[in-house]
């Protein structure tokens, strides 16, 4: 009679620790997604943010880029021509100064 009692009573854990097995791993999913949805709910908005804030970043960064392309330009094409003329006034400058040097003798 002792034995069927131990028997029976084992028999009841087992199912009963089976039962809480299977509840846990039934819940374990749908646990994992729980912490998912909160964890994008709160992160989502402030990468929203985060994300508008870097567009304007990067408009504000193609406007100087722009800028900074046409001065390069501007530059490119001074050195291309300014110093033809200088050479020119440097030149007409000398002139000058030799008629007034031979005008003073």
């Amino acid at each position: 009679m002792l034995r069927s009692t131990n028997s029976t009573l084992q028999r009841k854990e087992a199912v009963l620790a089976s039962n809480e097995y299977l509840r846990e791993v039934a819940n374990e999913p749908s646990l994992g997604m729980y912490y998912l949805q909160e964890h994008v709910k709160t992160s989502v908005p402030a990468l929203m943010d985060v994300k508008g804030r870097f567009k304007e970043c990067t408009k504000s960064a193609k406007t100087e880029i722009h800028s900074l392309n046409n001065s390069v330009y501007s530059v490119k094409h001074f050195c291309g021509s300014v110093p033809g003329h200088l050479d020119r006034i440097k030149a007409r400058l000398d002139d000058v100064l030799e008629k007034l040097q031979a005008g003073q003798e």
